[in-house]
């Protein structure tokens, strides 16, 4: 014959009273202090004055970049990535030798066509990334 459990209502409420006086069921007294003011990445780097000369070569890399990409054959244009900028250098990076060959073909259209576009550049330097 199955015996009743023993009676542990009354047992859990005398540990939950022992807590309650102890004062482990009160709220924190703490609260969030925050210093300072947030900023996104963008006001950072807005706010720094070379931090924003490096985001604006980095856009312009990036608007060559996109500005060019109609021109490259599809299979290639997920495979490309901007460099650095500097005065009528642009870099664009390539994961492999194939790929820099095959673009090798193309920098004088690519040039060209950067320079109707509003763009100074005379060379196309192509460098391989290594994974």
């Amino acid at each position: 014959m199955r015996q009743p459990p023993p009676d542990t209502s009354s047992k859990r409420s005398d540990s939950l009273a022992a807590l309650r006086n102890l004062g482990y069921n009160a709220a924190p007294k703490s609260h969030l202090v925050l210093r300072g003011k947030s900023q996104s990445v963008a006001q950072i780097m807005d706010g720094a004055t070379s931090l924003s000369q490096l985001q604006a070569l980095a856009r312009d890399g990036q608007n060559r970049l996109q500005a060019i990409l109609p021109l490259l054959p599809v299979s290639m244009r997920g495979l490309v990535q901007s460099g650095g900028v500097e005065s009528q250098a642009w870099c664009i990076l390539v994961p492999n030798s194939a790929v820099a060959a095959k673009l090798r073909q193309l920098l004088p259209s690519l040039c060209a066509h950067l320079r109707t576009k509003g763009w100074d550049v005379q060379t196309i330097q192509l460098k391989v990334t290594k994974a």
